[in-house]
């Protein structure tokens, strides 16, 4: 059917409800580099996705070189790598884990082996749930089966699962039970355990069965694995699944070791890793090396396509409010890749242009962006430019419950003074568009089914309508507003906007003059409530109903 999603739209459409996963992934490892080697080719799919961090704690330091190299051939996962020093022999993974709690920096945590493989896309489906279901953790189930047997929809449901398969729960319910039990010192019963006080606290369970992983081992392995009620005590038994308390360990829970060898906010092979992925372009010009080992509070990133008509005057614009400039360019033929110069350009690219598709360049802009450290990025075409009356940004860049911000946009129209009050979707001609937003490590743009006319930013949690006009320069002449219709045409295959007739409007009841304007205090035209509403919004406009939020 023509209107039948693929299995990608669909996995599309649930992260774009879950835009922001806000999950760390604490992994402890202990003398799994093999298997991590094989799994990791699986899950790292699953692991490159917005607002997830994964921390590897390390239990001893011989593997330590093996999992940097390795974990470098996946650059856009936002890895922490842990490290205890000492050598010692294998023990319960309690304070392991509890270490990387303590480190952990999201809304929710999953524990995970690093052996484990996702058959299913777990993370969504046990994350998604807890949107629904406040107060709960939710596990998934899990098989064990030797480590090079081959798995598919046929034979799936003929393995043995238990409710074991990973555990997600908000941190904070954690940390008011003071982690996982570090009394224990021998393999097995903390999963029990941890699910047991949790319970304590009121935070209850949901198994998610159709979240289904894999834990891979040698045939030696699974064949010493014992069946708990044969091998343990009836007095461990009962300590695993019978906690009476539901807080455990002192106050210095969680810091058996501390050592950083790698972090994402803080990466110290971000040049090394930027220059080998920007190898697979056309060219690129990088300013100097100091640009990865800075900090900026705001960069601007923004493609181009022939665009020498404004470049010059773009950068001198940005350049009076932003700390830098990412460039990519989308295969220019004139002269905008040699006019792309200025002293706060950072960083540019070129790509070879097959088509016009927005949501490529930006998310490759995020790509590029992710290896340079940044409080914010900012989204910006090169034929825009900012009001000089309603610029700023003083009044959210250092509130940290500010997330995701709005700026306020016209398309001028046969001159530098007058504007389009028809546009579609818009209010009077104002539209409001995402375009600045706080970083939460590598992210992407899902748009759902959409390739053009989108919102500009990979989340939408925590966000303001901001007193910022941006004039769009694009349509100020005649013959431009009949090109870009006709572009639209010949590139909107999809129909992602259902008419652009508007370009081709001389009404002159039409156009206003831009003084008039007189924009509200910062928060106009916010919808109420945004915390909550903003979400359907978001739905509203990829279902083609509310496009003022789109680009």
């Amino acid at each position: 059917m023509k209107n039948k999603l693929t299995p990608r739209q669909v996995q599309q459409f649930h992260e774009s409800v879950i835009h922001n996963f806000g999950l760390s992934v604490v992994m402890p490892f202990y003398k799994r580099l093999a298997q991590f080697t094989k799994v990791i080719k699986v899950n790292a799919k699953y692991f490159q996705r917005n607002g997830i961090e994964v921390i590897i704690v390390m239990d001893e330091p011989t593997e330590k070189d093996g999992v940097i190299e390795l974990i470098k051939q996946y650059p856009f996962i936002n890895w922490k790598v842990i490290v205890n020093e000492n050598i010692h022999p294998s023990r319960n993974p309690s304070p392991v884990i509890n270490v990387g709690i303590r480190h952990a920096t999201k809304k929710y945590v999953l524990v995970s082996d690093p052996e484990k493989e996702f058959f299913t896309d777990i993370i969504l489906q046990m994350r998604e749930l807890l949107e629904d279901y406040p107060k709960h953790y939710t596990v998934g189930t899990l098989a064990f089966i030797e480590e090079n047997e081959v798995v598919n929809n046929e034979n799936i449901n003929r393995l043995n699962y238990m409710d074991y398969g990973g555990l997600i729960v908000e941190r904070k319910y954690l940390l008011e039970v003071n982690g996982y039990d570090e009394t224990f010192l021998t393999w097995g019963g903390e999963d029990d355990d941890i699910l047991r006080r949790l319970d304590l606290i009121g935070v209850k369970k949901l198994v998610v069965e159709e979240a289904k992983s894999l834990h891979r081992e040698t045939k030696e392995e699974l064949a010493k694995r014992p069946v708990k009620g044969l091998y343990f005590s009836g007095k461990q038994l009962k300590k695993f699944f019978y906690a009476e308390k539901a807080i455990v360990n002192d106050d210095n829970w969680g810091t058996d070791f501390n050592k950083i060898i790698y972090d994402w906010e803080n990466n110290i092979y971000s040049e090394e890793l930027c220059r080998k992925y920007l190898d697979g372009f056309v060219e690129y010009e990088i300013k100097d090396a100091e640009i990865f080992r800075n900090k900026y509070q705001k960069l601007i990133l923004c493609q181009a396509w022939n665009e020498s008509e404004f470049m010059s005057g773009f950068l001198e614009d940005m350049a009076k409010y932003f700390d830098g400039i990412i460039l990519l360019d989308d295969g220019s033929t004139d002269n905008t890749w040699k006019l792309a110069n200025h002293e706060k350009l950072l960083l540019k690219v070129k790509k070879v242009r097959t088509e016009f598709n927005d949501l490529q360049n930006r998310n490759i802009l995020l790509d590029i962006a992710s290896f340079l450290k940044s409080d914010w990025f900012c989204f910006m075409d090169i034929d825009e430019r900012f009001d000089e009356r309603y610029v700023g940004f003083n009044h959210f860049v250092n509130k940290q419950n500010i997330k995701t911000v709005l700026f306020q946009r016209v398309q001028l129209w046969n001159s530098k003074n007058h504007y389009y009050k028809k546009l579609p979707f818009s209010i009077n001609g104002i539209s409001k568009v995402y375009r600045m937003f706080r970083i939460e490590g590598r992210m992407q743009i899902n748009s759902f089914k959409r390739k053009l006319h989108f919102a500009q930013s990979p989340y939408y949690s925590n966000q303001m309508v901001e007193k910022i006009l941006v004039l769009d320069y694009s349509t100020i002449a005649k013959k431009k507003r009949k090109l870009k219709y006709d572009m639209y045409l010949r590139e909107d295959i999809d129909s992602d906007f259902e008419s652009y007739d508007y370009l081709l409007d001389e009404d002159s009841k039409n156009i206003e003059n831009l003084q008039k304007i007189n924009l509200k205090q910062t928060g106009a035209g916010l919808p109420p409530n945004p915390g909550l509403n903003m979400d359907k919004l978001h739905l509203n406009a990829i279902a083609g109903k509310d496009k003022q939020y789109l680009s």
